[in-house]
């Protein structure tokens, strides 16, 4: 194995770092500049991490580089589906014609594999479970979890208000119950 030494790939990295930009940029077009620009520079921190393990007669450089740069786009198209982001609108932008400027905060409330499996499941015997209920109870259910108040719910089925907040929490107990008998079989 050939390796290349630092100022050898110092040279490099200025020579194709707009061609590694490029490349991201034409390859996915999914991403836009500062995402293009964070995956170079992802690809070249590892590039340089790896640059003693690139071998010249497996390759061209730029081959070996565009390599690294594909997976670490997949890795980024991957890690965003699964790291949900919430945007913030902050006063007082850059510029002096912009209101606002938006900053992406990584959820810390991300889920886990496992985490996503267990919720699915909860949430597939609780469909299971209010199938059980009468059909009065699973509308009123239904139009609560839909944030509907107890008056609108009320004039739907011609029932006072009270009633059907009555209905909806002896429903809900009664879900309860259903769920907590369910895991205590499973």
């Amino acid at each position: 194995m050939q390796e290349i030494t630092l100022n050898e790939f110092l040279r490099l990295y200025n020579n194709i770092y707009q061609g590694c930009l490029m490349y991201i940029a034409r390859n996915f077009p999914q991403f836009d500049d500062e995402e293009t620009r964070d995956i170079c520079s992802d690809t070249m921190t590892k590039a340089f991490s790896r640059f003693h393990t690139y071998d010249a007669s497996k390759g061209a450089f730029t081959t070996w580089l565009y390599t690294i740069a594909c997976n670490t786009a997949i890795d980024h198209a991957n890690d965003s589906k699964k790291k949900p982001s919430a945007t913030v609108q902050l006063p007082g932008g850059a510029g002096e014609d912009e209101d606002d400027f938006e900053v992406d905060i990584e959820d810390e409330d991300s889920k886990n594999p496992m985490d996503m499996i267990l919720e699915k499941e909860m949430e597939e015997k609780k469909t299971r479970n209010i199938s059980r209920l009468s059909q009065q109870e699973q509308l009123i259910l239904s139009m609560r979890e839909e944030g509907r108040p107890f008056k609108e719910i009320a004039e739907r089925l011609g029932i006072p208000a009270t009633t059907a907040r009555t209905q909806c929490r002896r429903a809900t107990l009664k879900l309860k119950k259903m769920m907590d008998v369910s895991d205590d079989l499973a």
